[in-house]
């Protein structure tokens, strides 16, 4: 093993193989910075260039734009409440309220240290856990992905909010969308109404960007017209915000102070997005959703969740980018890949004649290994460039706000048509943006219903196939040990929840 190490640490250490990686981390956050152009989308686009150059080279650059993008999406989230990737929508929550206080250096900060910890954490489990890991994963059926999804969407509906209601609302919003177009199993229209181009559903990245982002423009367009933009409420970015910005200015670094105060949570975040990586599909929204959830259940001051936490954007950060090594787990001992980026890796992959399976890292052990060594190498590099890349990108706060909006509403057009190329697309985004501000004055949490809508499918086939395999007898799902474990979950999670809201409302 020592030798394969060494042999994959000489494979690595050449000038090509080094600045392939710098280049993917780069443009994948630079990606991943705007809305709509996601890490997903950066591999796309180079994916073919990577025919050129060798293998070590080739996939370093795809891995490179796959961390790099999971955390330039955080940026847009924390300046403008516009999650650059779907799994960043949860740092919105607390990122968008610290900028709004002045402290958007400080929110960019812990994103980069909550994302590169947790990064390199997950790493280290994909390294020496990938092959006894994997084949629990084996185990994991339909009716164990049919209750993990349960267990996620019931959670979800009922912290997310601090209306549990209102959560459930959001939920059910989001699968009824998810059951527009054909039917999964028969291949039949559902509620397409006749429109061809929904007979694939409704795209994720024009839904995203409808209704965080053109809802959030038409927000602030109703303040300024009521005169409110000089109040809190209304205020983008804060007058003390607009001086120049240093450093050393407390409101644009973290502490050390601050930073012991998170670091538990960043590690308990870490744990459960590998848990959730090894798992083929669950996802890194899931991950930024469930360490959030922990992270505000496990802390002294649940209170200041939504209001601007540090520990908010900590767990999520290094939740969703927890998920990143070990899905590549699935990838390289069972040829599965855990999501689309690792779908498109695998496809890097082939591309250099290279077909991952169970014998895939016996015969190729110093090239595995090797790959190992640039996934570290890409935490380092993500960590040097977000650092320089923050350090000038919070300034944008200080762009006028008819400008700055109408840039993101020029973006958000942009990044709706680009997804699929379909004019159809920007028509859907400007209709969720309406939808967006009409569910925003009720007090219906947006990032919940984009979750549901994202795992709605998945929830459907996996049920669907369940009752197919068990000839439609429902005990299947509780008679088979993981999904009876994960349904048991769902309910004292529930119980858990209630219970500590009726404290919380005693306290008020």
């Amino acid at each position: 093993m020592v030798e394969d190490i060494l042999a994959g640490l000489g494979m690595v250490l050449a000038w090509d193989n080094l600045f392939w990686s710098f280049f993917g981390v780069s443009f994948g956050m630079l990606m991943g910075a705007i809305p709509g152009l996601t890490d997903n989308m950066a591999i796309v686009l180079l994916l073919p260039f990577t025919f050129y150059l060798n293998p070590i080279a080739g996939i370093s650059m795809l891995m490179g734009l796959s961390k790099g993008g999971n955390f330039g999406g955080s940026i847009p989230a924390i300046l403008f409440n516009i999650p650059g990737t779907p799994q960043a929508m949860v740092t919105c929550l607390d990122g968008y309220p610290l900028t709004q206080q002045g402290k958007s250096g400080k929110a960019l900060k812990m994103a980069l240290y909550g994302s590169t910890i947790g990064d390199t954490t997950s790493d280290l489990v994909l390294i020496f856990l990938a092959a006894p890991v994997a084949m629990l994963a084996l185990k994991v059926g339909p009716p164990e992905y049919s209750m993990i999804i349960f267990f996620s969407l019931i959670i979800i509906s009922m912290a997310a909010t601090e209306d549990p209601i209102k959560g459930v609302i959001a939920t059910g919003i989001g699968l009824l969308l998810g059951t527009v177009g054909l039917d999964p199993m028969r291949g039949t229209p559902r509620l397409e109404f006749g429109i061809l181009e929904l007979s694939d559903g409704f795209q994720i990245m024009p839904m995203v960007i409808g209704l965080l982002a053109f809802s959030e423009v038409l927000r602030q367009i109703e303040l300024d017209v009521k005169g409110r933009s000089e109040k809190k409420e209304a205020v983008f970015v804060p007058e003390n915000s607009r001086r120049p910005e240093s450093d050393k200015d407390p409101n644009h670094r973290v502490t050390l102070q601050e930073f012991k105060g998170v670091i538990r949570t960043i590690f308990r975040s870490t744990g459960i997005g590998s848990s959730i990586g090894i798992i083929p599909g669950i996802g890194t929204t899931v991950a930024a959703y469930l360490s959030y959830i922990s992270a505000k259940r496990a802390s002294k001051h649940p209170e200041l969740f939504g209001k601007g936490s540090l520990e908010g954007i900590a767990a999520c950060e290094s939740g969703n980018n927890a998920v990143v090594g070990p899905n590549l787990i699935p990838l390289v001992t069972l040829g599965i890949p855990g999501n689309l980026a690792a779908a498109l890796i695998l496809g890097g992959f082939m591309i250099k004649g290279l077909t991952p399976g169970p014998m895939f890292m016996q015969r190729n052990a110093p090239l595995m290994y090797g790959l190992f060594t640039v996934l570290l190498l890409s935490n380092f590099y993500t960590f040097m460039v977000g650092n320089f890349f923050i350090r000038y990108i919070r300034n944008v706060t200080q762009i006028p706000k008819p400008v700055l909006f109408t840039s993101i509403l020029i973006f958000s057009v942009i990044g709706s048509y680009v997804f699929q190329s379909s004019i159809f697309d920007i028509f859907m985004m400007f209709c969720f943006g309406i939808l967006g501000y009409i569910l925003t004055k009720l007090q219906i949490n947006l990032p919940t219903i984009i979750v549901a809508f994202f795992l709605g499918p998945l929830f459907e086939r996996k049920i669907r196939q369940a009752l197919l395999i068990s000839g439609g007898d429902i005990s299947i799902f509780f008679t088979r040990p993981i999904a009876l474990a994960f349904f048991l979950l769902t309910i004292f999670g529930v119980i858990f929840l209630i219970s500590r809201k009726k404290k919380i409302d005693q306290r008020i």
